[in-house]
Parts: structure tokens; C-alpha cells; sequence
């Protein structure tokens, strides 16, 4: 869908929302993440507990985005995998029941893409990982809410957040996923 003028604008060519705090709609927002297993195949996985909000400035390249995600609500579609991703080996839920993500800008790119610079933080650890997203549309929902849809894509390493210790040490580090894609699809609404 085109993104109205009258709620939009663009930057280089890339089109972003009007200044102001855009809360995350948690049911219209999906957190994905995909890493190879034994080299052969891959492993894919979601997190259900999503919250945020992005403040888009007058100069968007100072707009920000802060996100929460609950670890505990990681889901594989296999209850074993996902009790062992909430155990002190990978997310430890119980000592960190959430990993955060903090943007401090945002560049446009000429094909349309924004990258938004930030810093990720799992466990213990807090590692700048970019985001390359574009908005996807700005429409005025039937309830006269500004809604905006946003695409992002990053690769994360998962050596580099503690998450490979154990199955290092378990395997001898063949045959392991070392990074993790993350694929995210949110919606957000303007607060007024």
C-alpha cells in the first residue's frame, strides 16, 4: 500500500512516519530467528512477549527505538528445545528474564532501507547489532489511529553473546550455527 503523504514523509528516498512516540502493537508483532543446525539444515524460533516503542524526531536520523522482548516466551514448536534455550545454557531466563534492544539512530539508505545503529543485550552481555529495515505502510487505521508497518533483518553472532559455551564444549565446535538471523515484522501506533 502507498503510504499517504499527509502521514508520511521520506529521506533520501526512504519514507518514515511523522515525528512523535509510535508504541509497538504487541498482536501485530513478530520477533523470528533462524540459525543452522549440524550444518545441514536450521532451526527457527520466535519470541511471543514483545514491547517497545520508537520515537521518530524531526531529523529522522535521530530517531530512536526501544524494545523488550521476554525470554521466557521463546517458542521452537519443540518443548524440550525451548525449556533447554530457557535454561542457564542459553537465555537463563530466570536471572534474565528479558533481552533488550536499544536504537540511537537511523541512516537511509538509497534503495529505500534504513540501517539503524544499536545495541543488543542477552544475558550479560550488550554488542552493537544494526538493524536493516523499511517501513512497509503508513495508513490511518478504521479506528483513525496513524499505523505503521516496519521490515527489519539483522545477524547476530551467537558466540559473541555466550550462547554456543556449552554446546562448544559438548561438540568440539564442529558442526555449529555460529550466528543467528533475526527477522522481525511489527506494527506500531502513533500515541497522541
Amino acid at each position: 500500500m502507498e503510504p499517504t503523504h499527509a502521514i508520511s514523509r521520506t529521506c533520501n528516498g526512504s519514507v518514515f512516519p511523522l515525528p512523535g512516540v509510535y508504541m509497538l502493537d504487541s498482536a501485530h508483532t513478530f520477533v523470528e530467528f533462524r540459525t543452522q543446525h549440524l550444518m545441514v539444515g536450521h532451526v527457527r524460533g520466535r519470541f511471543d512477549e514483545v514491547t517497545g516503542s520508537a520515537t521518530v524526531a524531526e531529523d529522522p536520523t535521530q530517531s530512536t527505538l526501544d524494545v523488550t522482548v521476554a525470554t521466557k516466551s521463546v517458542s521452537t514448536h519443540n518443548a524440550t528445545r525451548d525449556a533447554d534455550l530457557r535454561s542457564p545454557r542459553f537465555f537463563d531466563v530466570e536471572q534474565f528474564s528479558t533481552m533488550t534492544y536499544r536504537g540511537t539512530s537511523a541512516v537511509p539508505e538509497f534503495d529505500g532501507r534504513w540501517t539503524i545503529d544499536g545495541m543488543l543485550t542477552i544475558g550479560a552481555h550488550t554488542l552493537a547489532v544494526p538493524l536493516s529495515a523499511f517501513v512497509t505502510g503508513i495508513v490511518e487505521d478504521p479506528m483513525g489511529n496513524i499505523r505503521v508497518g516496519i521490515h527489519a533483518t539483522a545477524q547476530a553472532s551467537r558466540k559473541a553473546f555466550g550462547l554456543l559455551t556449552d554446546l562448544e564444549r559438548e561438540s568440539g565446535g564442529v558442526l555449529l550455527g555460529k550466528d543467528i538471523s533475526i527477522l522481525i515484522d511489527a506494527e506500531a501506533l502513533l500515541q497522541r
